[in-house]
């Protein structure tokens, strides 16, 4: 098992208001040059990206997850960093939000999650 696992979480607009989940996890350096394939799989490379992150512990849960990601967004209310994401959320649209979990699934004490709410790049030139 590799870490973190990184999962962006988008949602609908639909009549159910579905979410749609992409889970990513992290390639060792060592087998980057030629990472193993698989059906249904594909590669992503990140450039540098700008977050708002708020660190969590426990395992993820949907309630978890929901009260995290509502504790990030309310921290940055009043904020530069409220505006700076609405703008760049109708600029470059980006998953809901994001959650990082650090640790192996069988470690129960310790666990280190982050919430990940992302900013465009351009967005963070007017702070």
């Amino acid at each position: 098992m590799t870490g973190p696992v990184i999962t962006q979480i988008s949602s609908n607009d639909g009549p159910l208001c579905a979410s749609s989940f992409v889970v990513s996890f992290y390639v060792p350096k060592k087998n980057q040059a030629d990472p193993p394939s698989a059906d249904g799989l594909h590669l992503q490379k990140w450039g540098p990206t700008y977050d708002a992150v708020r660190q969590f512990s426990g395992f993820v849960s949907d309630d978890s997850l929901g009260e995290e990601a509502f504790a990030l967004y309310s921290s940055l209310q009043g904020s530069n960093w409220a505006s700076t994401m609405d703008q760049g959320r109708k600029a470059y649209p980006t998953p809901a939000y994001t959650v990082t979990q650090y640790n192996s699934p069988f470690e129960f004490t310790g666990r280190v999650n982050e919430i990940w709410m992302l900013f465009s790049q351009e967005s963070t030139n007017t702070i």
